[in-house]
């Protein structure tokens, strides 16, 4: 089913997302550990979505209500959802790209205050 197909590019690019994070993460540290690589607490850069990103997780969330809700209204094979569907993923994979080309502006370094400064 194509609700199937439209999870799998939702997932794949979220996959391609946090994948990337890890990446940018694991280059910023001074000493590599796991437990700093995966720490939310340390952070070293910031995301700052773009209009694009925003409007493509509406779109997300308004997918998996819809591929959970046409069951139950006999809606699955509507063409609507369909293209609403497919929809989706085109914006999926345009925010992808945009992610990928602005990289630079989207990902923020944080720059980390000497311990006096902490409090």
């Amino acid at each position: 089913s194509s609700g199937i197909n439209a999870e799998y590019g939702v997932l794949g690019r979220d996959i391609i997302l946090l994948a990337g994070g890890v990446i940018v993460k694991y280059h910023s540290l001074e000493q590599f550990s796991f437990k700093a690589l995966f720490s939310i607490s340390d952070a070293t850069f910031e995301v700052k979505p773009g209009w694009h990103g925003k409007l493509n997780m509406c779109l997300q969330i308004g997918a998996v209500i819809g591929c959970l809700g046409a069951p139950v209204i006999g809606f699955e094979e509507s063409e609507p959802l369909q293209k609403y569907l497919y929809l989706t993923g085109v914006m999926g994979i345009y925010s992808l790209v945009q992610y990928l080309m602005n990289y630079r502006v989207v990902i923020g370094r944080i720059e980390k205050k000497p311990d006096w400064m902490k409090k």
